[in-house]
C-alpha cells in the first residue's frame, strides 16, 4: 500500500495542465476507468487530495495501482476520446450502457433500390438509421406490418439500372424473385416490375413513419389514392386505402399529444441498487411515437435523485448511437461537463440542439411522467426479495438455527434435472449469496449418462459428482496454507529436500514453497524454476507422512503453477508416479526443450528412469464458481433425490450440509432427520429456499429448452 502511494505520488507532479483523458489501472494492468478532463493536473489531484470521497471513488482508488494519460488538443476532443475508451475497455467503474449488445437499428440502405433491415450494429454511414431500440420483438412487429403497408426488399442482392432501364443484379446472394414477391410483400425491383422512382416513393413514405410524420404520409397515400381512382385504377386505390387504414391504427395508439408541435426527446431516471433506470419518450409532430428504457450500471453506484454524472453518461452513449436527434431535448438537471455534452449532441446532428430544463408547464409535467416510468421500469427490473438484503440477510440466519448448521449458509447451491421424456437431460446449479441470486456464479450441466430415458436419480449423481469432485482437494487440504519461503524456512526446506535426495545444486535459483498445517509447520515442500515466460520447472515435491492422504499434492501443484509467470510448466518423475501427475492434468512429452534441458544438466543427472510431463498454465485455472465451497447444498425433489445425493458426498468423502425440498407440500428433507420439516407458508426461510429451488428449474428447463429447439432447427 505504502509503495503504491509514493509511485502515484511520484506521478502526480509529472501531469501537464492540458485538456485530456486520464486511466486508472489496476494491480493486473486492466483499466478499472477512464475520465476526461480540461486540466489534467488538477482532475487528477483532486481524487488523492485528503477529503470525503463517494463509496464508487473510494474502491476505485483502493484498487488503483497505476496512472497513464493522453493529452489532446481541446475539452471535446477529451469527451469523444473518452466515450471510445470506454467503448472498448468497459471499465469496471465507469458508468456503462447495459446490454447495448442487444439494442437493435432498422437500417435503410443508400442505394438505387434501398433496403431495409433490422441490424445490431452502425457500419455503414451513408445509411440511415432508427434506433437504439431495446426491444427487438417490437421492431420485428412494426417490420412485418409495414412490409404489408408499403412493400420493400430486405434481402442482400445488389442492382443498378442499366442505361435501356433494364435492371442488373450484381450480388446473386439469393434466387430471385423471392417469395416476398409472391406473396407481395416486395415489389420486385430485382425484375424491373417497379420503377427507381416508384420505389423511392415507397422509401419516403416509411423515412416519415418513422420520423412520426403520419399525417404527411397519410396526406401523400390520400393524393395517391385520389390519382387512381380518377384514372379508374380502383384496384390500386383499394391497397392504397388499405394501406392508410394500417397507418390511422397504429397512429391512433399515440395517446400523449403535445399542442406545442416540435420534434422533442424527454429523458428522465432514477438510480437503485448500482444501476440507473432511464426513461425515454420520443415526441414527434407532437405525438409520441416512442417509447424506450434503458439501464446504466457502474460498480457501487450511488443512490440519489440526481447524478450529473449519470446524466451525461447516458447523453453521450445514446446520443453517439442514435441518428434520430431532435432539435429539443428535455432533460432533469445539467450534466457533468453541459457545453461539452451539448456540442458533441450538435457535432452528431449537425445541426444547433437545446438541452432544456423545464421547471414548470406541460414540459415539466411530461419530463415528471417520463420519471414516473423510469420508476416503473425500475420496480419491473427488480422484485421486492432481491431489493431486501437486510430480510435475505435474516432468513439465511433463520436457516441455519433451523438447520442447526456451524455456521450461516451464506452460499446455498440448488440443483435441479430437466428433460422432456428422458431426451436432452441436463442439470441446472444456482448460487443464492447471502440470499440473493448470484447470476455470475450459475453453471449448466449437459447429462452424459442418460440419454432417451428418464432417469433422475442417476443424472442428479452424475451432475454432483461432476461438480462436488471439484471440491475434494479444496475440502481435504482447507486447513493448509501455501507459503513462499523466507530466511527463517528456507534453511529447513532445504535440509528437508537433503534428507530425501530431492536437493538440486541450483537450489538457490528456484522460489521455495511449502504448505502450513494448522500448527504452523511445514507439511509440504515445492520449488518454481523460471527459466523464461515459457518454460517453467517443479521441482522438489515433498509431503511428510503425517499428512498424506490428503490431496497436499494436489495443491500444492496447482497453487504453485498458477503463482508461475510461464506459460508452460514442467516436471520430471519417477515411472511409478506418471500416473499420478497425468491424473492431475499433466501430459507425458517425447521432446524436452532445449533450454530445459541444459538447465537441467547443470544441476543433475537425467537418466531413462525419468519421464518428463507438462501442462498449459492456463488449464489448471479456477473455475470462479467451481471452486468456492457450499454451505448448503439444496435439492429439488423428496427423499429419492436427497438419498441419490447423499450418496455421492459418501462416495467423494465430503461432508456438507444437504436438504431437499419436494414440491406438493413443500416439505424439506434431511439425511439426518426422518420426519420432514413443514414450515409455515409465510415463513421467510421457507421462500427462500423455494425461492432457489424455483430458479434452479427455471435455469435447467430454459437450458433444456434451448437444446431442443437448436435440435429441431
Amino acid at each position: 500500500m505504502k509503495e503504491k502511494k509514493e509511485k502515484i505520488s511520484n506521478l502526480l507532479p509529472k501531469l501537464p495542465n492540458k485538456p485530456g483523458v486520464y486511466k486508472f489501472i489496476d494491480k493486473e494492468g486492466r483499466v478499472i476507468y477512464v475520465g476526461k478532463a480540461k486540466d489534467l493536473k488538477k482532475r487528477v489531484k483532486q481524487y488523492f487530495q485528503n477529503k470525503e470521497q463517494g463509496v464508487k471513488t473510494k474502491k476505485m482508488l483502493e484498487n488503483t495501482e497505476d496512472l497513464d494519460y493522453t493529452i489532446v488538443d481541446s475539452e471535446l476532443e477529451a469527451l469523444i476520446l473518452e466515450l471510445n475508451l470506454i467503448k472498448e475497455l468497459r471499465p469496471k467503474y465507469n458508468i456503462l450502457l447495459k446490454d447495448d449488445k442487444n439494442f437493435v437499428y432498422i437500417m435503410i440502405s443508400n442505394e438505387e433500390f434501398p433496403r431495409i433491415q433490422i441490424v445490431r450494429k452502425i457500419t455503414d454511414k451513408k445509411a440511415t438509421y432508427y434506433g437504439p431500440k431495446t426491444a427487438k420483438h417490437k421492431v420485428e412487429k412494426t417490420f412485418k406490418i409495414l412490409k404489408k403497408v408499403s412493400p420493400f426488399r430486405h434481402c442482400g442482392l445488389e442492382m443498378t439500372t442499366e442505361k435501356d432501364g433494364s435492371i442488373k443484379v450484381t450480388k446473386k446472394t439469393i434466387k430471385y424473385p423471392c417469395l416476398d414477391y409472391y406473396i407481395k410483400r416486395c415489389p420486385g425491383p430485382c425484375i424491373g416490375e417497379i420503377t427507381k422512382e416508384d420505389y423511392a416513393r415507397i422509401i419516403n413514405q416509411i423515412k416519415k413513419f418513422f420520423e412520426g410524420h403520419h399525417e404527411e404520409l397519410l396526406k401523400d397515400l390520400k393524393k395517391q389514392m385520389q390519382e387512381f381512382v380518377s384514372n379508374k385504377e380502383f384496384e390500386k386505390a383499394g391497397k392504397i386505402r388499405d394501406r392508410i387504414l394500417n397507418i390511422e391504427e397504429i397512429a391512433e395508439k399515440q395517446k400523449i399529444s403535445d399542442p406545442n408541435q416540435k420534434d422533442k426527446d424527454i429523458i428522465n431516471y432514477v438510480i437503485e441498487n448500482n444501476r440507473a433506470f432511464f426513461n425515454l419518450f420520443q415526441i414527434r409532430d407532437g405525438k409520441l411515437i416512442n417509447q424506450e428504457n434503458f439501464i446504466l450500471q457502474a460498480q457501487s453506484l450511488e443512490d440519489n435523485e440526481q447524478d450529473p454524472e449519470v446524466l451525461e453518461a447516458f447523453l453521450l452513449q445514446y446520443y453517439e448511437k442514435t441518428h434520430n436527434i431532435p432539435k429539443e431535448i428535455l432533460i432533469p438537471h445539467e450534466p457533468a461537463n453541459q457545453e461539452e455534452v451539448r456540442t458533441f449532441i450538435k457535432n452528431e446532428k449537425e445541426s444547433s440542439v437545446k438541452l432544456l430544463i423545464p421547471q414548470k408547464g406541460t414540459k415539466n409535467k411530461l419530463l415528471s411522467l417520463s420519471h414516473k416510468n423510469a420508476k416503473i421500469y425500475a420496480d419491473r427490473n427488480r422484485t421486492s426479495w432481491q431489493e431486501n438484503s437486510k430480510e435475505n440477510e435474516n432468513s439465511v440466519k433463520e436457516l441455519k438455527k433451523l438447520l442447526k448448521l456451524k455456521d450461516e449458509p451464506k452460499r446455498i447451491e440448488c440443483y435441479d434435472i430437466s428433460h422432456l421424456a428422458g431426451t436432452d437431460t441436463v442439470g441446472s446449479m444456482i448460487v443464492f449469496t447471502k440470499g440473493t441470486p448470484d447470476k455470475n456464479m450459475y453453471r449448466k450441466f449437459r447429462v452424459q449418462s442418460v440419454q432417451d430415458k428418464p432417469d433422475d436419480y442417476k443424472s442428479l449423481e452424475e451432475v454432483l459428482t461432476r461438480r462436488l469432485s471439484r471440491l475434494t482437494v479444496k475440502i481435504a487440504a482447507k486447513d493448509y496454507k501455501l507459503k513462499k519461503a523466507t530466511k527463517k524456512t528456507t534453511p529447513e526446506i532445504q535440509e528437508i529436500l537433503k534428507k530425501e535426495k530431492l536437493l538440486t545444486k541450483d537450489f538457490d535459483k528456484q522460489t521455495h514453497y511449502h504448505l502450513e498445517d494448522p500448527k504452523k509447520k511445514i507439511a509440504g515442500t515445492l520449488n518454481l524454476l523460471e527459466i523464461n515466460e515459457n518454460i517453467a520447472e517443479l521441482q522438489g515435491l515433498y509431503i511428510n507422512p503425517k499428512h498424506r492422504g490428503k490431496k497436499l499434492g494436489h495443491k500444492l501443484i496447482t497453487e504453485v503453477c498458477l503463482k508461475s509467470k510461464a506459460k508452460r510448466i514442467y516436471i520430471a518423475c519417477k515411472k511409478e508416479l506418471a500416473e499420478y501427475y497425468a491424473r492431475l492434468g499433466f501430459e507425458p512429452i517425447k521432446t524436452i526443450p532445449k533450454e530445459l534441458k541444459n538447465a537441467c544438466l547443470k544441476c543433475r543427472d537425467i537418466t531413462g528412469q525419468t519421464i518428463w510431463y507438462a501442462i498449459e498454465k492456463k488449464r489448471l485455472k479456477p473455475d470462479a464458481s467451481f471452486s468456492k465451497i457450499p454451505d448448503l447444498i439444496v435439492i429439488d425433489g423428496g427423499k429419492g433425490q436427497l438419498s441419490s445425493a447423499t450418496k455421492v458426498l459418501k462416495k467423494l468423502k465430503i461432508d456438507l450440509p444437504v436438504i431437499s425440498i419436494a414440491k406438493q407440500e413443500e416439505e424439506i428433507f434431511l439425511p439426518t432427520q426422518k420426519p420432514s420439516i413443514k414450515l409455515d407458508r409465510n415463513s421467510p426461510t421457507l421462500k427462500l429456499i423455494q425461492r432457489a429451488r424455483d430458479e434452479a428449474h427455471r435455469f435447467a428447463i430454459t437450458y433444456n429448452r434451448k437444446l431442443r429447439n437448436k435440435k429441431i432447427t
